[in-house]
């Protein structure tokens, strides 16, 4: 993995973390409770599709090392 890529995951799980706190900072409203649920659902498949396409490149490197 990239060192590019590497910042950018850590970047996506930041933004992961401060949702988690909004939502234990949003006491009874349900609907910033959901909303930030979504949004952690949301960061989750992109930090996996990310690992994914990183994978993929490191493999695609390796292949074309003689």
């Amino acid at each position: 993995m990239t060192t590019e890529q590497k910042a950018y995951l850590q970047a996506l799980s930041d933004v992961r973390s401060w949702h988690r706190w909004q939502i234990g900072q949003s006491v009874g409203d349900v609907r910033a409770i959901d909303a930030h649920e979504m949004a952690i659902a949301w960061i989750d498949e992109v930090i996996e599709a990310k690992k994914r396409h990183a994978a993929e490149d490191e493999a695609t490197r390796r292949d074309r090392q003689p």
